[in-house]
């Protein structure tokens, strides 16, 4: 694909905001289209006024200077901050990636591996400003009580099982991600790696999309949240895959270099991701009033079962590593 062709990320926004661009379906935070200029297609991401300053726009593009070229990355076409509706909204434009997504995240482990080993290499050696380095648990561990106490008010009624559970796990699952937390060490951050954003061509290549939560962590936090997304039965559900659990740390150890004796605090990590933040629920109420219940019950079906599973992460990587220790 020819980027001299691209449109620029404003010309891009007015297309979108005339009609001209086919919307995409997603329950996200941003808002995706297909636009289609000189019969090539590309993807069009306009953020939500509330992730589109300056910080996000820079972590974009380091992230893009650091991962272009590598064959799965889409790479930056344009980046501009367009005014609409008032408000400021960052627009991003990327190759359009051709194919489809696999409805089974389990076959896609291998995959989401190779690039989650890309990750962490990613910015070996790389000096990057502290502004760009965050992740999902960074607002919990900087500050769990107001976290939870600015929730509070949605968690009652039909949630009030979801805030116990919540209460009950937060300790612990905040305790394994700040055990994971290397200060002087930072990993390339996608944001929402799992197999539904590995789309696969017909020749077997994949691309890897949806970089709106791009940056940089200092713990595994990709790693942590595509072990629960890509090791479940199904989507909508969390009922964990014994094998497919089995291969995901086998490889996390073996790709990414991750030992079994850190897999539950992995879990842990990932279990952060599932915490409700008021800001995130007022974000996609504002987006459609039917987003908010659906995510707090979507949520809540993942700590319904999160004991049994964790339970199962942790005997699964005490075998893994017991079979390593007796020469299996």
């Amino acid at each position: 694909m020819s980027a001299a062709a691209a449109p620029d990320a404003v010309r891009a926004a007015a297309r979108v905001a005339a009609g001209a661009a086919e919307s995409l379906t997603g329950r996200g935070l941003n808002a995706s289209y297909r636009l289609v200029e000189a019969g090539v297609p590309y993807a069009v991401k306009v953020h939500c006024a509330e992730r589109s300053g300056a910080v996000e726009a820079a972590r974009i593009r380091r992230v893009d200077a650091l991962l272009r070229g590598t064959p799965w990355y889409p790479p930056l076409l344009d980046l501009a901050t367009v005014r609409r509706d008032g408000r400021d909204h960052l627009v991003v434009v990327r190759p359009y990636a051709p194919g489809v997504a696999s409805d089974d995240a389990r076959a896609q482990v291998p995959d989401v591996m190779e690039v989650l080993a890309e990750l962490t290499e990613g910015a070996r050696d790389t000096a990057v400003d502290d502004a760009l380095v965050g992740d999902y648990a960074t607002p919990w561990l900087a500050d769990a009580e107001r976290e939870r106490a600015r929730v509070a008010p949605l968690l009652t009624g039909p949630w009030t099982e979801l805030g116990r559970a919540v209460d009950a796990r937060l300790p612990s699952t905040l305790a394994g991600a700040a055990r994971l937390t290397r200060a002087g060490a930072v990993v390339v951050l996608h944001g929402d790696l799992h197999g539904r954003n590995l789309i696969t061509d017909g020749a077997g290549r994949f691309t890897v999309i949806d970089w709106d939560e791009t940056g940089f962590s200092r713990r595994p936090a990709d790693a942590a949240k595509a072990l629960w997304l890509s090791c479940r039965q199904g989507r909508g559900d969390f009922v964990l895959d014994p094998a497919a659990l089995r291969d995901f740390l086998r490889a996390l150890r073996g790709r990414v270099g991750v030992p079994y004796g850190q897999a539950a605090d992995v879990a842990r990590l990932g279990a952060v991701w599932f915490l409700p933040r008021r800001e995130h629920i007022d974000l996609l109420t504002r987006r459609g009033a039917e987003l908010g219940p659906w995510y707090l019950g979507w949520i809540g079906r993942f700590w319904a079962r999160y004991a049994e599973n964790a339970a199962l992460v942790a005997a699964t990587a005490a075998e893994l590593d017991a079979a390593v220790r007796g020469g299996r």
